[in-house]
């Protein structure tokens, strides 16, 4: 039986009502638990055929704590189990690994060398944690222990050490910063230490040490600048609330006073991170600098959770931490609980590679599956083009009005952008200030949409009235003009008069007197349209943004 028209209509508005949302087509890792991942694309093997290989690691305590091993030869599109770190040390406890790829030789260990060190000893309480180094010669396939870059200077209750970050600094020595927790009179300390051949280590050298007691610098990210600059990014948990800061040095030792919490990462209205962030460096075509894209886990602005957390980057244009960090859409779609805490799984330390020159960004996201924590991988547009509307824009009929539309791209797809606005039904329609703009990432570029209606459209309560009584007077007619010549025509009359007088709403005032009454539907004095401005890049379609608007005519 064919579905009645009036269900149907109210069927398909049902349908266009419902909320929509795209999200990134994330890929699992593995089906294995999968957590804290870290990945680097081989750049320097002396095999030439080895070069662009993305090697990725996680730690799993699937069959025992290890660390699984994954690579990708089709730039990031998939990934295969290459390879595991085992030891038996393992077992005391494992956690927050960090994966590096040697530019350059160390001692005897030649370019492109990977190391992997992470933190040992963590369900021993009596005995000091190791931050334990492991190399690899063949692209993660096997991995041999090197050496311990640290042992804690305490037993295990009495603080631990965490996190373990490489880099070769200016003087060529192989460096291996961590968090410690087993300094006096500091809750937690950012340190390293630095070496010439990857065996034996020096003294620590504090990188951050707040005097406030409290404060938990950690979470060290590290980036070598196109410049030789280097730039480390680190979360200060504690009365700072895991907030995300930025500290600069020139040859990868010197960091200045480690009581300088150095910057606040931050957009212009103070957008940021709280809670482990990930610092990478990406190039773009035709820059010398490049840019800096960061992540963290939770998304906030004045202590509150914002809109995109979980999916959001912060991209700064200049490629060395000075100007404006801008927030974009990133290559994870992580569904993350309301708050500001943070857990120990979901977009916890997600490291990030740029791909194709700069254009796409691929991230490795942890996430629950069930209860179960697991690593997802995705490739997305790295930054992109953004868009946000002054207001939405009210109108009296016969009146005009009009709203900006700022467009601001990454420096990556800076570049033409043709403009274009859909605002469907809207009387008079709208017109834009131009329809094409040169788009950047210095700053926001406008369209100004203009409305100038001259009516405003029936509702579709009076459109169903009006039909009906059109409707009534053509069948009249017809009755008419056929004599109405029987009893049941006579009838029929009657009810097709009749019925629509009393769902108007006239023939007799309900619940009181008698007498006339007025028409129960007053006139429509307003309506609300609503559309979008898009742009589009000219050099790549699919580069594009839909800004939403509002117009409401009254009158």
């Amino acid at each position: 039986m064919p579905m009645p028209r009036l269900v149907l209509r109210a069927a398909l508005c049902l349908l266009f009502l419902l909320p929509f949302q795209a999200h990134a087509a994330q890929s699992p890792l593995s089906d294995r638990e999968a957590m804290y991942p870290r990945v680097v694309r081989i750049s320097h093997d002396a095999t030439p055929a080895h070069n662009g290989t993305i090697i990725a690691t996680v730690t799993s305590f699937n069959d025992g704590g290890h660390e699984d091993v994954f690579a990708s030869t089709d730039n990031g599109v998939s990934f295969t189990l290459a390879g595991k770190i085992e030891d038996a040390a393992f077992a005391k406890g494992l956690c927050c690994g960090g994966l590096y790829e040697l530019p350059a030789a160390i001692g005897a260990m030649p370019a492109g060398t990977l190391l992997w060190s992470g933190s040992v000893g963590a369900d021993t309480p009596t005995d000091p944690m190791q931050m334990r180094v492991y190399k690899s010669t063949d692209q993660g396939a096997h991995w041999s222990y090197l050496s311990n870059c640290v042992t804690a200077a305490r037993p295990r209750n009495q603080g631990g050490l965490w996190e373990a970050e490489f880099t070769i600094a200016a003087n060529g020595h192989l460096v291996c910063f961590y968090s410690d927790e087993t300094q006096d009179g500091h809750s937690q300390a950012l340190r390293y230490v630095q070496s010439t051949d990857g065996l034996t280590w020096s003294a620590p050298v504090d990188v951050v040490s707040s005097p406030t007691q409290a404060d938990r610098p950690g979470m060290a990210n590290v980036v070598k600048l196109p410049n030789g600059r280097y730039l480390m990014s680190f979360e200060m948990c504690g009365p700072l609330n895991c907030a995300t800061f930025l500290k600069s040095s020139a040859d990868g030792l010197d960091w200045g006073d480690p009581a300088d919490h150095g910057t606040a990462i931050a957009t212009a209205d103070g957008t940021t991170f709280w809670h482990t962030p990930t610092l990478h460096w990406a190039p773009v075509a035709g820059s010398t600098t490049g840019q800096l894209v960061l992540q963290g886990q939770i998304l906030v602005r004045n202590g509150v959770v914002q809109p995109g957390n979980g999916q959001t980057v912060l991209i700064n244009a200049a490629g060395d931490g000075t100007g404006d960090w801008v927030a974009f859409t990133g290559a994870t779609a992580i569904t993350m609980p309301s708050g500001t805490a943070g857990n120990y799984c979901q977009n916890y330390s997600t490291p990030l590679l740029a791909l194709d020159n700069g254009q796409t960004l691929l991230s490795l996201a942890s996430d629950f599956a069930g209860t179960a924590c697991k690593t997802w991988f995705n490739r997305a547009p790295l930054g992109g083009v953004k868009g946000a509307a002054s207001g939405n824009i009210s109108v009296a009929k016969g009146g005009t009005a009009f709203a900006d539309i700022n467009f601001r791209s990454s420096a990556n797809y800076a570049g033409d952008y043709t403009i274009s606005a859909s605002v469907p039904d809207l009387p008079g329609g709208a017109t834009l200030s131009a329809t094409t703009l040169t788009l950047s990432a210095a700053g926001d570029t406008s369209v100004r949409l203009t409305v100038a209606p001259a009516t405003v459209a029936d509702s579709g309560q009076r459109h169903i009235r009006y039909a009906g009584f059109g409707g009534l007077g053509l069948l009249v007619a017809w009755l008419f003009g056929r004599g109405v010549a029987s009893r049941r025509r006579h009838w029929l009359l009657l009810v097709l008069l009749g019925v629509p007088l009393i769902l108007s709403g006239c023939g007799g005032g309900g619940g009181g007197g008698g007498g006339s009454s007025s028409p129960s539907t007053p006139p429509v004095t307003s309506k609300t349209y609503t559309g979008t401005v898009t742009a589009t890049s000219v050099s790549d379609p699919a580069v594009s943004v839909s800004v939403p608007i509002s117009v409401t005519v009254t009158g």
